[in-house]
């Protein structure tokens, strides 16, 4: 079967307004669009959200734009065509949670759109291994500490078997998962394949944005005072670069690197850069994941977009926070440096009465 491939017109950051009510600051992105029906585009349905009037504006600076070097790449797809761009509906990085929240980690590969029945081909030539707990899980080896491995595919080699690389048959896309996940690592270590010189060709020109930013307390929105160890929490998300087909379209995914600071009224750095997470090349442990995600936290499912709520700081870490003004910077970037720095203002009352 062939692959579903779907252009899109590369979709550009406009206003975003920043709604500070009792219930925190509601960041809305409205980037344009010229994407073709009857793909929808998550910026456009994420106004729906905005309920609040903007009151009190952030503000958006963007890094220049970059297309990936396509030539620059150590392994092509693994389905055809190989030397073309597929979309990716799932980035490394992303929350997974399943079993009712008893399984919660990072997603330690990318998932490549494809229907289902499609040929998978080896990306690497090597000893193919079928996984001993998911019989729908084919691994390839080569002897060089480097591992491949294709998820939600029925097999048609066996374990043991030589494959050699855009040869090899190595099963289908199974029904009803519409992709192929696919997972690099080295000597156990799951890296990413979106990384520059990996998993080509690849290019992506689209900008992350902050979706929402809350200050919380014990997992309720609050109004931030001094002395209080309410939290920060972010919600950025990321666009796919190619447009990903139904059912699955319009979901949001993670940029690879998110950083922040926070400077006071007078524009001085009063909290340096802290670097909240970093997918770029690989993934912390899953026993990092309650660390790094707030509760709320969810993953994409069919036409229901994920929340991906990361903790700026944790319960205590502000302290020693003083009355005032300040402004929350929020960095973000994707695998080919394509960035956005959001200013959100932060006003930190007085002391509640009996703290």
């Amino acid at each position: 079967m062939p692959v579903m491939t779907t252009s899109r017109t590369i979709s550009t950051l406009a206003a975003i307004a920043a709604a500070i009510t009792s219930s925190g600051i509601a960041v809305q992105s409205s980037p344009t669009h010229a994407a073709s029906a009857p793909l929808v585009r998550h910026g456009r349905d994420a106004a729906q959200h905005q309920t609040a009037p903007a009151h009190r504006a952030a503000t958006v600076t963007s890094s220049p734009r970059k297309l990936a070097e396509t030539e620059n790449y150590t392994y092509a797809w693994p389905v055809k065509p190989f030397r073309a761009q597929h979309p990716v509906r799932g980035f490394f990085g992303d929350p997974r949670i399943a079993n009712d929240g008893e399984s919660r980690q990072f997603h330690f590969g990318i998932d490549i759109s494809a229907p289902n029945g499609t040929p998978v081909y080896a990306t690497l030539s090597g000893r193919v291994w079928i996984h001993p707990l998911h019989d729908t899980t084919v691994e390839i080896v080569d002897g060089s500490g480097t591992e491949f491995s294709y998820w939600h595919v029925v097999p048609s080699v066996r374990g043991g078997e030589h494959v050699t690389a855009y040869e090899t048959v190595i099963g289908h896309v199974e029904a009803p998962y519409g992709h192929v996940h696919f997972s690099e690592a080295r000597y156990g270590h799951y890296l990413n394949p979106l990384r520059p010189g990996a998993l080509g060709p690849y290019s992506d020109t689209t900008e992350a944005s902050v979706f929402r930013f809350t200050s919380e307390l014990d997992g309720r929105v609050v109004a931030p005072s001094a002395g209080s160890s309410f939290t920060l929490v972010a919600e950025p998300r990321d666009e796919t670069p190619i447009a990903v087909p139904r059912p699955w379209y319009d979901l949001p995914v993670m940029p690879a690197l998110v950083r922040w600071c926070l400077r006071d009224a007078h524009g001085h750095v009063v909290l340096g850069w802290r670097t909240v997470v970093d997918f770029r090349q690989t993934i912390p442990s899953a026993s990092e994941f309650d660390r790094v995600w707030a509760p709320g936290t969810t993953q994409n499912h069919v036409r229901q977009p994920g929340r991906y709520r990361l903790y700026l700081t944790h319960p205590g870490e502000l302290g020693w926070i003083h009355r005032g003004s300040y402004t929350v910077e929020i960095a973000l970037s994707d695998t080919r440096g394509n960035g956005s720095l959001t200013r959100i203002p932060l006003v930190v009352a007085g002391r509640l009465s009996g703290s």
